[in-house]
């Protein structure tokens, strides 16, 4: 299934493609990911993201397809930070994959 997860104030387009039976998700070559990555007490999966990136992205655009166990490491890639990847991954009719496949309200 074809998702997107936009941030127009930070320069994120990303797509991706959701499979729900292994509930995995790869980000498609050309995604525009965030600038920066956050580097807080809080979020302590900064260092995994920038290895995630490595060798992958230049000027913020993903060179290759990206692939995930699960939606929420896929988002924290394209965000650089820690993200609810159910909730802000959305197809094209803007549902999230959280209403989508479990069929709750978000």
């Amino acid at each position: 299934m074809k998702v997107f997860l936009i941030l127009e104030r930070a320069g994120i387009k990303a797509s991706g493609e959701y499979d729900p039976e292994t509930k995995g998700i790869s980000v498609l070559k050309g995604s525009v990911l965030s600038a920066s990555v956050a580097h807080t007490e809080k979020f302590r999966g900064a260092k995994s993201i920038e290895k995630s990136r490595n060798g992958v992205e230049k000027e913020n655009i993903l060179q290759k397809d990206v692939t995930f166990k699960s939606a929420s490491t896929a988002a924290n890639l394209v965000t650089g930070s820690s993200t609810n990847g159910l909730t802000v991954w959305k197809n094209a009719d803007g549902e999230s994959i959280k209403e989508l496949i479990l069929g709750e309200e978000v």
